[in-house]
């Protein structure tokens, strides 16, 4: 995405006016943008760093020979060669909101790679779900019985991940306030085949879809469509007897983050300009009268 004449000759107006068009907190914008890799033209400094913060989804937990690095098969690298970016995987295995939470609280080092980043992509929230739903042995069941007692965690554990997504949103653009913030939704990696525990899954991670879009629409964020690029697709994006994409499934988690970015880019874009027009006007009325 290299800025022609005219981009450079706005880009450098704005530079000189102290306008950065790289915010992290961009409009909710129009589907219809085009999302084709490099297929734009926008005055935003490519080669940057693209940080990737989340669980193993962001790891590509289980695409590798091993689970001792994240996967160059993992959606933030896909993301970032087609932006072209460089990489810092910051996703755990196993992490929940709040452990991510704690480390852009209180973690020096993750703090700095975050501090860093052009790009930050956060996809978090399925472990809040699947842990509960593991210990009460409920992925095992073909139609689980879910207690009152396991509603009530879940319900619990909901509302804990609709207190620390605001609070990873405000630490993240604190500490990077000029990157763009590209954040997903859950996918339900259950297939409808499994009648009872795909209704689960659906129910639970709708109440945390919901969460997402009203932080997302709060702070102005585009989401990334995970849930719908998977829907129904579950039998080739989801692992066999895994809830982990493959390689497919990265993929598509790639290609929903690029609509997003795309759609922040262009209402940063369009941001920039109307900042520029409305300043020359200004000069103009300013110089006439």
């Amino acid at each position: 995405m290299k800025a022609g004449k005219t981009a450079v000759s706005l880009f450098t107006a704005a530079t000189m006016m102290g306008i950065t068009p790289g915010v992290a907190m961009a409009a909710t914008t129009n589907d219809s943008i085009p999302v084709t890799p490099n297929s734009i033209t926008l005055p935003i400094a490519q080669n940057g760093l693209l940080v990737a913060l989340g669980d193993s989804i962001s790891f590509g937990y289980n695409l590798g020979p091993n689970n001792n690095q994240p996967s160059q098969k993992a959606f933030p690298y896909l993301l970032a060669k087609w932006n072209g970016d460089t990489v810092q995987d910051l996703g755990v295995p196993g992490w929940t909101s709040s452990n991510l939470l704690t480390a852009l609280q209180q973690n020096t080092a993750f703090q700095s790679t975050v501090r860093q980043a052009s790009v930050i992509t956060i996809d978090i929230g399925s472990n809040d779900l699947l842990g509960l739903a593991e210990q009460d042995g409920l992925l095992t069941a073909s139609n689980p019985d879910v207690t009152p007692q396991e509603q009530s965690q879940f319900a619990q554990a909901i509302a804990g991940f609709a207190q620390n997504l605001p609070q990873i949103l405000e630490r993240v653009h604190s500490l990077a306030p000029h990157a763009y913030i590209v954040l997903y939704n859950l996918y339900d990696p259950i297939s409808s085949q499994y009648t009872g525990l795909h209704a689960l899954a659906e129910q639970l991670v709708g109440k945390e879809n919901q969460v997402i879009a009203g932080v997302a629409s709060q702070a102005g964020l585009t989401v990334a469509d995970a849930y719908a690029a998977f829907n129904g697709n579950q039998n080739v994006l989801v692992r066999p007897a895994d809830v982990h994409p493959t390689v497919l499934g990265q993929d598509a988690l790639a290609a929903v983050g690029e609509r997003a970015l795309t759609t922040e880019q262009w209402q940063a874009w369009n941001r920039l300009v109307q900042t520029i027009s409305n300043h020359s006007l200004s000069y103009w009325v300013h110089t006439l009268l």
